[in-house]
């Protein structure tokens, strides 16, 4: 007989080739590796999840030994017996049924399970789905004949394909047998027999995703073959040596001894805990006042966790950090990379992160292609990534976003100012992050300074489950470090709605021109309109001081200059007053005298109070006034949490920092009675996660009415030319670039190399590095806004496809403002990122 090769992937362009029986078994032993000791299902063992996800990886790919995938890989030869995914998919199944799970003989708990797996392997090259269309009455025979062919050819060269496999002794001829599944009524009914919810069960979801990531993220890893490195730790001791190397601020030595103390305290906690309380707690709640230093404090305590866990459970779980704003991210990178000093692989994944400088094993840099790979994996020790990164991997069917999810699995999450998702999800989130520690054994650290109660609000959704409190307060005196702070007070103003001339003229009346001020609005029309106010006003009784403007209006650019600038003047106290929306309630850390806030939540409140005094250095309690700008507040926030918090406010004429803790409890226990309020959240998890309809799942999305939304490019100097020339030239190429890609600062060897030759999927991961960079220049408008004054289409500008929106350097005058960013003509604009 002669011995045939055959091939998993082939590429003849680029000279490389894979076998496919080392993929298959590549696929397989890192699909078992991957899963860390801590991941248990109630039917499924963690034993049994190891040799599932191995026969799944090994088995995933068994079509491609069909002479007609065979010939379509190395020939180019087309059929429609090409697909390798369906028949694989049945070998699984039939492999499976022989395989006894652990639900205590419940044959029809074993069959969807195993039904799951099939779906898993089926659909591994598409997106997930449970329902009907996996058997389409319409296309139902033409599938099945198409299977049989590719069956028949595959049990005709059964021997040579078992050999070449090495799964001689595993595979039995009736794994063969498909035709039986045609007419095995059980197996083609359990899609309607989930979705009409006839078995509902939570972990099915969080079964079928995980496996579906385990399959996908290996499947591709492999195939790329990148090397998989065992997640690394460094000692929890290198946080304190960062603390002390940097410089002592003498003028914040009561605020600097708080920082201390309280991180003393959650270390003293965490480290006191037993064996058996490290294992068992699944929750370490960090509950501090803005400005206590609870990142440093976190990653500590992480650090901590994890060396503990190396020591209970002998593997290194991987600490993941998901934070509300990207411009945390880049805030915290800073502070993770002096503390690790390049002894642990940090990833930093948002839709705008540079993943240009990823280093292979030789030190050298990755393809783009295959550093995109490696970002979009999670594949480091260290994970700096977003809440919608996070969230959209999990409330998802789609395959890119949930490769990553398995690497939740036994890992340690920080969620940083939890209070940022939006409250209509917090008994969805509340229960999901509960199932995600029970089935992944995943641990989280949750920080923020208003202290949502969000595990409490998964009552509202696992009514029928019996409370098992696994939460730690890492900070148990935490009331203690609010009630010692004097910085801020809120003092209510919210008798009469205030026009703009109305709030500028109070505004005049509690500011002696020698103190910095902070306005923060609802929404950019308002935004524009008060500081065009405040700048006629200043300018009309002369005063010299300075209005500076901040939001999502103008380009990022500018909003970085603004924040530089803003902080050098507030360090050397120079009075000026900043204009600004909601983009200034997270991740801006500048310090002002005094604040007005227009109406809104009780935490948004407490967030702008948080830009005020911040380091504590003024009198004891400098204010924050908030009024009500006619109705902008409706608009942009739900009516039940402003009347929540508006009647709260009416009992107090002020209400001083010490007492902010007390108020968001009070508020979030109001919210807690009332039921009506989370009826997204109960239709995800019933309509949706219980029933495997990932079309309702999909529903879930962390920022709301983003389909009219366009991107506008503002071509405002030489680099943003330069990088539109780059996006133009890779959009236009074929198989090399015709740009000097050095010019916005692509490696030389990358950039030398795509002028010769780049790939389809090299040339992908390029467009998406030059967005990251383009970004600096882009605002995002809605489509209703801007067609009194809607800007040229990109491609306009040298023929390039592209959904950007334009403006041209020789018309920014006509469609962007210096100080106030993007001109909307008419009509009134209540969209703030």
């Amino acid at each position: 007989m002669i011995k045939l090769e055959y091939y998993a992937h082939y590429d003849k362009n680029k000279n490389t080739k894979q076998l496919l029986k080392e993929h298959l078994k590549s696929v397989a032993e890192l699909s078992k590796y991957q899963i860390p000791p801590t991941v248990n299902f109630d039917a499924v063992s963690n034993g049994k999840m190891k040799d599932l996800c191995y026969w799944i990886g090994y088995l995933h790919d068994m079509g491609k030994y069909t002479k007609y995938f065979q010939d379509y890989l190395i020939k180019g030869e087309d059929s429609r017996f090409r697909s390798h995914a369906p028949i694989s998919a049945c070998i699984v199944y039939l492999f499976l049924k022989d395989e006894a799970l652990d639900t205590n003989n419940n044959s029809i708990e074993e069959e969807i399970l195993k039904f799951l797996c099939y779906v898993v392997v089926r659909l591994h090259h598409e997106a997930l789905r449970v329902n009907s269309s996996l058997f389409s009455i319409s296309r139902e025979n033409s599938v099945w004949n198409n299977l049989l062919t590719e069956r028949d050819n595959l049990f005709e060269n059964k021997a040579q394909i078992l050999k070449d496999s090495n799964l001689k002794s595993e595979i039995k001829d009736k794994y063969f047998e498909i035709e039986k599944l045609k007419k095995d009524r059980l197996f083609t009914r359990i899609p309607t027999f989930i979705n009409q919810g006839r078995f509902k069960k939570d972990y099915l979801f969080f079964f079928i995703i995980y496996i579906f990531s385990v399959l996908i993220d290996n499947d591709k890893i492999n195939s790329s073959q990148i090397d998989i490195n065992k997640v690394k730790r460094v000692s929890p001791d290198k946080v304190e040596k960062y603390i002390n190397s940097k410089p002592a601020n003498r003028g914040k030595i009561d605020l600097n001894d708080k920082r201390n103390k309280s991180r003393k305290t959650m270390i003293n906690v965490i480290t006191s805990l037993s064996d058996a309380q490290i294992v068992n707690t699944g929750f370490f709640f960090i509950t501090a006042p803005t400005g206590i230093g609870k990142t440093l404090s976190s990653l500590e305590c992480a650090l901590i966790l994890q060396k503990r866990m190396n020591k209970i459970m002998n593997y290194n779980p991987r600490i993941i950090s998901a934070i509300p704003f990207i411009n945390i991210i880049e805030q915290n990178k800073i502070e993770y990379e002096n503390v690790f000093d390049n002894e642990l692989k940090l990833i930093i994944h948002h839709r705008l992160s540079d993943f240009s400088n990823i280093k292979s094993g030789n030190n050298k840099n990755m393809s783009l292609d295959k550093a995109l790979l490696d970002v979009e994996a999670w594949d480091g020790d260290v994970i700096l990534t977003t809440f919608v990164q996070f969230f959209q991997s999990i409330f998802t069917g789609k395959n890119r976003p949930l490769k990553k999810l398995n690497k939740m699995s036994g890992s340690i999450i920080i969620l940083d100012e939890i209070q940022a998702v939006p409250e209509k999800y917090m008994p969805l989130i509340g229960a999901v992050l509960k199932k995600v520690n029970q089935y992944y054994g995943t641990k989280f650290i949750l920080m923020t300074a208003t202290q949502p109660k969000i595990l409490e609000f998964s009552k509202l959704i696992l009514k029928d489950e019996s409370e098992i409190d696994n939460s730690i307060q890492l900070l148990p005196d935490y009331k203690d470090y609010f009630q010692s702070l004097h910085r801020t007070k809120l003092i209510p103003l919210l008798n009469k709605k205030l026009t703009n001339g109305e709030f500028v003229s109070l505004m005049f009346e509690k500011w002696d021109n020698k103190k910095s001020v902070l306005i923060v609005v609802n929404t950019i029309k308002r935004s524009i309109e008060v500081y065009n106010k405040l700048k006629g006003k200043i300018k009309d009784t002369g005063i010299n001081t300075e209005v500076y403007y901040l939001s999502t209006n103008i380009i990022p650019q500018q909003r970085k200059k603004v924040i530089g600038l803003l902080k050098k003047k507030l360090k050397s106290k120079v009075p000026l007053i900043l204009v600004s929306t909601q983009t200034i309630e997270a991740g801006v850390n500048l310090d002002f005298d005094m604040g007005f806030r227009d109406f809104a939540p009780i935490c948004s409140l407490i967030q702008t109070a948080g830009r005020i005094n911040r380091e504590g250095e003024r009198k004891e309690y400098c204010p924050l006034y908030i009024v009500r700008l006619e109705d902008d507040n409706s608009y942009v926030y739900q009516l039940m949490n402003l009347k929540l918090t508006k009647g709260i406010l009416k009992k107090y004429p002020e209400i001083d920092e010490d007492k902010y803790g007390e108020l968001t409890e009070e508020y979030y226990d109001m919210e807690l009675n009332e039921s009506g309020f989370y009826k997204e959240s109960k239709t995800i998890w019933n309509e949706g996660i219980l029933k495997l309809n990932f079309g309702v799942i999909e529903e879930f999305k962390l920022i709301d009415k983003l389909e009219d939304v366009v991107d506008v490019f503002v071509e405002k100097d030489t680099k943003a030319s330069k990088i539109a020339d780059a996006y133009e030239a890779v959009l236009k190429s074929g198989d090399k670039i015709d740009y000097d890609l050095k010019n916005i600062g692509i490696d030389k060897n990358l950039a030398d190399k795509y002028r010769k030759k780049i790939s389809f999927y090299e040339k992908k991961a390029l467009l998406k590095l030059i967005n990251g960079k383009l970004s600096d220049y882009i605002i995002q408008v809605r489509l209703t806004r801007i067609k009194d004054n809607r800007p040229i289409e990109f491609k306009a500008r040298g023929g390039a496809e592209s959904n950007l929106f334009w403006i041209p350097k020789d018309q920014i005058d006509q469609y962007y403002d210096e100080n106030t960013g993007y001109k909307r003509e008419k009509g009134e604009d209540f969209f703030v990122m």
